[in-house]
C-alpha cells in the first residue's frame, strides 16, 4: 500500500469518527457494502473520485482536506480538543505549555532553513 493511500485512509477514518458515523451508516448513505468502507479505511481499496466527493460531503469536510497535506487537519484538532476537555485545569495548562514549546521549536527550525 502506498504512503498516500494510507494517509487518505487514515483521514477518511478520522473524519468518519468525528462525524460520529459508523461504517454501516456510511455504507448505507453511499449505497456501498459495509466491507467496502472498511477496505477504504484500511487502505486496501482505492477510492473513486465520485466516492471521495460524496464522503467529503457526508463528513462535512472540503475535498481539499483529503488531498492537501499542508493544511491543518481539523479532525486531529477536534480530537485534541475533545481529549483536552476531559483534563484537569492544571493538566490543560501543561498541555498548552508543551504545545507552545513545540510551536517555538518548529518556528526556530523554519528560520534555520
Amino acid at each position: 500500500m502506498s504512503r498516500e493511500r494510507a494517509k487518505l485512509a487514515q483521514k477518511l477514518r478520522e473524519a468518519r469518527e468525528v462525524a460520529s458515523l459508523s461504517q454501516e451508516e456510511v455504507a448505507q448513505k453511499l449505497d456501498l457494502p459495509r466491507p467496502a468502507i472498511s477496505q477504504i479505511e484500511n487502505g486496501h481499496r482505492r477510492v473513486e473520485a465520485l466516492e471521495l466527493a460524496r464522503l467529503a460531503k457526508l463528513y462535512r469536510q472540503p475535498l481539499s482536506f483529503f488531498a492537501d497535506e499542508d493544511t491543518p487537519d481539523p479532525t486531529r484538532l477536534d480530537a485534541l480538543h475533545r481529549t483536552a476537555r476531559d483534563l484537569s485545569e492544571k493538566d490543560r495548562d501543561e498541555v498548552l505549555r508543551f504545545a507552545e514549546f513545540l510551536r517555538q521549536k518548529a518556528e526556530e527550525a523554519r528560520k534555520r532553513r
